[in-house]
């Protein structure tokens, strides 16, 4: 009887086709060829905003290049980094150049790290390059290496990640150098000095940026001194001189002018203290820079730990 039922001519519906017809005439109903074209370009960019969703708010694959984090980190090893503790967006493409780049609208979220985070960030000059280092100063410290050991607010700290042998045959010790704070208040004196808040301000490297009362922008500090802009002129310290627009000034026109310190900075180093280009050169970094937080090593397999946060060490 299956047999004989298995047989039998598909029963007609009401409308008058049989089944089969229907499905047969379903089956041939396609898609207009711009409705494929759409459904294409907006599962791309569903794609697109959910990786960028992704890699600004919750986490990042990145990998180690080269040995600055000795032993912390070896160079080629993938890193787990998380932006749910703090992450940074920067709104450029990556096809400009790192000026552009620089100067996108920047985003940061959640709150800042911790001293002694291991963490991603950029430096300035660098576009979207990161790096891995390690957070040394917070704002408002003072940080100073000697002899190889690092002093924070005139306090040692040991730093058991560090590998003895890196303390040796650095190429400078690091005197004090305070990381700025907002609201900081910076005054220029008359012999092209910086006061923070009545008190001498130790930048050397430090990066800078403040406004005055006039909206007037203090821009930098380099390697090769204080660099401002004033109304679009630069002015800036070489060797003690005062330069406006690189012509020699026999006054300070910064004297006597205060400015209020805008942004929050870190001041950012390498485990591998005598091969690191750090803080030490880069100066101190804005808190948009640090784009997230190393939680782990994910490759080589055999290599999988996970990378201790602030929190875990003390003095």
């Amino acid at each position: 009887m299956s047999e004989y039922q298995a047989e039998q001519p598909a029963q007609t519906p009401a409308g008058g086709e049989s089944a089969e017809t229907s499905q047969t005439k379903k089956e041939k109903v396609k898609k207009p060829l711009w409705r494929e074209i759409l459904e294409w370009i907006l599962t791309i960019v569903v794609a697109l905003a959910a990786t960028l969703v992704i890699r600004t708010a919750l986490f990042e694959l990145v990998r180690v290049d080269g040995t600055s984090m000795l032993d912390t980190l070896q160079d080629k090893e993938i890193m787990f980094v998380t932006k749910t503790g703090y992450s940074s967006l920067w709104l450029s493409l990556p096809w400009q150049d790192d000026e552009t780049k620089e100067a996108a609208p920047k985003f940061t979220f959640f709150g800042d790290p911790a001293r002694f985070d291991v963490v991603v960030c950029r430096y300035p000059g660098r576009g979207d390059t990161n790096f891995v280092k390690r957070v040394i100063g917070l704002p408002g410290d003072t940080v100073e290496i000697r002899d190889g050991y690092l002093y924070v607010n005139n306090e040692r700290y040991e730093e058991p990640y560090v590998n003895d042998a890196y303390r040796e045959n650095l190429y400078h010790d690091y005197e004090a150098v305070t990381v700025p704070a907002k609201g900081d208040v910076l005054t220029c004196t008359d012999d092209g000095l910086l006061q923070a808040n009545g008190g001498e301000y130790s930048y050397g490297f430090t990066e800078v940026l403040a406004r005055d009362g006039n909206d007037v922008l203090l821009a930098r500090q380099t390697n090769f001194g204080l660099h401002a802009e004033l109304n679009g002129r630069t002015i800036m310290i070489r060797d003690g001189v005062w330069y406006l627009d690189a012509e020699a000034q026999d006054a300070n026109p910064l004297a006597g002018r205060s400015f209020t310190v805008e942004d929050d900075y870190f001041f950012v180093m390498g485990d591998h203290r005598n091969n690191s280009n750090d803080s030490r050169a880069q100066g101190a970094i804005r808190r948009s820079y640090v784009m997230g937080h190393v939680q782990q090593v994910l490759f080589p397999f055999n290599a999988w730990r996970g990378i201790p946060n602030g929190l875990n060490y003390t003095k």
